[in-house]
């Protein structure tokens, strides 16, 4: 399936539940358990805000805003359906994105698991 398809699914998985905003122009903010597993730094997880972008030319951007050892600097946070590969998970709920890079020392997965807490901005 495509990217696009991929979160689709993922959103109509976890619309209404507690705390899964779909804001009026359609984009998806929650809060989420992030398991972040990658060649340089293994396993690390995380409670973050993420956004996923749903029209306009940003369509399919995922935004995993920084918070404890998931940082920009070190992690790649922003995705784009392009360079990565998005797959949702229908066994767990989560949406993976999957990819390779210097920067992470090769392959890397990020899997998003919504958790039901309010998200940073909200």
């Amino acid at each position: 399936m495509s990217a696009f398809s991929e979160i689709s699914s993922f959103g109509e998985e976890w619309k209404g539940t507690t705390n899964f905003k779909v804001m009026p122009v359609g984009n998806y903010v929650f809060t989420a358990m992030i398991t972040y597993i990658s060649d340089r730094y293994g396993t690390e997880r995380g409670n973050c805000t993420v956004q996923i972008i749903r029209n306009g030319m940003q369509d399919g951007e995922i935004i995993i805003y920084a918070n404890g050892a998931l940082q920009s600097e070190s992690h790649h946070l922003s995705f784009i359906a392009k360079w990565q590969k998005y797959e949702f998970d229908k066994q767990d709920g989560t949406l993976v994105v999957t990819g390779n890079s210097d920067k992470m020392g090769g392959d890397y997965s990020v899997r998003m698991l919504p958790s039901g807490q309010v998200p940073s901005f909200l």
